[in-house]
């Protein structure tokens, strides 16, 4: 009986519902009289019942009804467009039955309000990876044109293209941010303050956070010296023969010479233990050399040679190299350096030797000179060359590599007026015009004179007697040879004292063969002398000590 009971009254609950749910419509009535829509559009619901037919009516392009019409209970879809303005819009959707208006329905639409939105207010960074690593993309959503104020050296913004082509409606473009290494030990941050071009304010201000992990502490000591040589060694990427090994002993490396305690030069005894010389070869960075030089406070020695294609790049050396107060010589080879930093010049009272050959200077450096470096006695930028050209007239000479012209250079001039200079090399080059006819009495040179006899032992009678100019006095090598130098050699290069042991036949006379200057004129000196015998007339004490081939090979 209990089941016969509970089986009418829920055959009694069900009946009186479906009574409820097919209630029959009396009128017009929407479950909504207003849409809020945002900027972006998109699709709302309103519930209409109506014992009538009903159409639905808008006079607006940026609003679709579906269904538009109907009777009963109907779920009419509305569909509304993106906005293309900044402000807020705003219409009627009419329901008509018979003529007469039933209700109204008010679709407000935001507008699109002066924004700028990277899709990451905070971007995390390595403190040091390859060149070709070093960089992060960002997308930036926007609706005016905007631009990013940068005031931070270590981050370049790279350039970026907007297309507003739909009114106010936001678009997106890709941010590349390019980062340097961080050799502080210390964590560094970035704010980036994204602006409208046009200077009107935003809704929200824009900003990019980037924030560069912290790069190692490197102590004042002999594990300083370590680790700034591994993190030198790690950033230009060295994968030569004479590489370093970390599981070894510093003092066993075969990159590196450690100052000891007997050493003569030994410039204070806290050096004592620490880096002397660096020698690192066969690397592939487009940065050149890494800041972490700096620690090496008490180098000597210093060399980089062989950059993965060289010709290629275009480094500027770091300023940290000028602080190493003990510096007496420094090679940086085929590494592709185009300038020297402003305080180069701060190496002049220790730096002896100096080679920067097979790099891609385009003119000598304005900081090389003697004033700058008075106890220089090597200096050496042969083959800075980017590509191999016959044809001056038909190249451009700012880009193939070291191009000066003697006629109208002064640069290369005052090298030749180096006194000190004991080592010179200019080969394979872009020079071209004649070699200065320095004269006695002019631009400051003077002429030998029998104390320069005395001091050498020598018979310079000759060049006493003729007032030869004093060019390059101390020189022991000279090389000048495959350039593009025309003209005459000048008698202080003829007879200069010197001559025999520069090998001249090959390092000075030789020019480039059949090439051409920029003035159309073909390559090569006048007067190559055919012999020796013209200079052993001059100097006849020197016949006995260099006569080996009365004839040139």
């Amino acid at each position: 009986m209990k089941k016969i009971y509970t089986i009418a009254i829920a055959a009694l609950l069900l009946t009186t519902g479906c009574k409820e749910a097919s209630a029959p419509i009396d009128g017009f009535e929407a479950n909504t009289t207003a849409i809020e829509a945002k900027a972006s559009g998109g699709e709302y619901s309103v519930v209409i019942r109506s014992d009538k037919e009903w159409t639905a009516q808008a006079d607006v392009p940026w609003l679709m009804v579906s269904p538009a019409n109907g009777r009963g209970e109907v779920t009419c879809k509305i569909k509304i467009d993106s906005t293309l303005l900044n402000d807020a819009r705003e219409t009627k959707i009419r329901f008509v039955s018979e003529g007469w208006t039933m209700q109204e329905v008010v679709v407000n639409q935001a507008g699109f309000g002066r924004s700028i939105v990277p899709n990451t207010q905070e971007v995390n960074i390595a403190a040091s990876a390859m060149r070709s690593e070093r960089w992060v993309e960002v997308d930036i959503t926007s609706n005016v044109e905007f631009e990013v104020e940068n005031n931070y050296e270590w981050l370049s913004v790279g350039d970026y293209t907007l297309t507003l082509d739909r009114g106010a409606r936001p678009r997106t473009t890709r941010l590349r941010l390019d980062w340097k290494m961080n050799s502080d030990p210390e964590v560094r941050e970035a704010v980036l303050e994204l602006k409208a071009k046009d200077g009107e304010a935003l809704d929200m201000p824009a900003t990019l956070t980037i924030r560069q992990q912290a790069g190692p502490l490197i102590e004042d000591n002999r594990a300083g010296d370590s680790l700034a040589v591994i993190t030198i060694h790690d950033k230009m990427a060295c994968w030569s023969s004479n590489t370093l090994s970390t599981s070894e002993s510093m003092n066993r490396w075969e990159c590196v010479r450690l100052w000891e305690a007997t050493d003569p030069s030994l410039p204070t005894p806290e050096a004592v233990g620490r880096v002397r010389d660096l020698d690192l070869s066969y690397f592939n960075t487009e940065d050149g050399i890494p800041t972490e030089i700096k620690h090496l406070k008490y180098l000597e020695t210093l060399s980089f040679m062989g950059n993965v294609n060289t010709m290629l790049k275009s480094i500027e050396l770091c300023e940290e190299i000028a602080t190493l107060a003990y510096l007496k010589d420094l090679r940086i080879a085929a590494m592709g350096l185009v300038s020297l930093p402003k305080n180069f010049a701060d190496l002049g009272n220790t730096l002896e030797t100096l080679d920067l050959n097979s790099n891609n200077f385009t003119t000598i450096p304005e900081v090389i000179n003697e004033d700058n470096f008075p106890h220089l006695k090597s200096l050496n930028l042969a083959s800075n060359r980017r590509s191999v050209v016959s044809n001056l007239g038909s190249a451009n000479v700012n880009e193939i590599g070291l191009h000066c012209d003697m006629r109208s250079d002064n640069a290369i001039k005052r090298l030749f007026l180096w006194e000190n200079l004991e080592e010179l090399g200019l080969s394979y080059n872009y020079i071209e015009g004649a070699l200065p006819d320095f004269r006695s009495g002019e631009d400051g040179v003077r002429g030998y004179t029998y104390e320069d006899v005395a001091m050498r032992g020598d018979t310079l009678n000759y060049a006493v007697e003729h007032n030869l100019p004093r060019i390059l006095p101390n020189m022991r090598a000279l090389r000048i040879n495959l350039n593009f130098m025309t003209g005459e050699i000048p008698d202080w290069l003829l007879y200069h004292p010197n001559l025999m042991e520069w090998s001249a036949e090959i390092l000075v006379y030789t020019q480039m063969e059949k090439s051409y200057d920029t003035k159309g004129h073909v390559v090569g000196f006048e007067n190559i002398p055919l012999s020796r015998e013209y200079y052993f007339e001059a100097y006849p004490l020197y016949r006995s000590r260099y006569e080996f081939n009365d004839e040139m090979e």
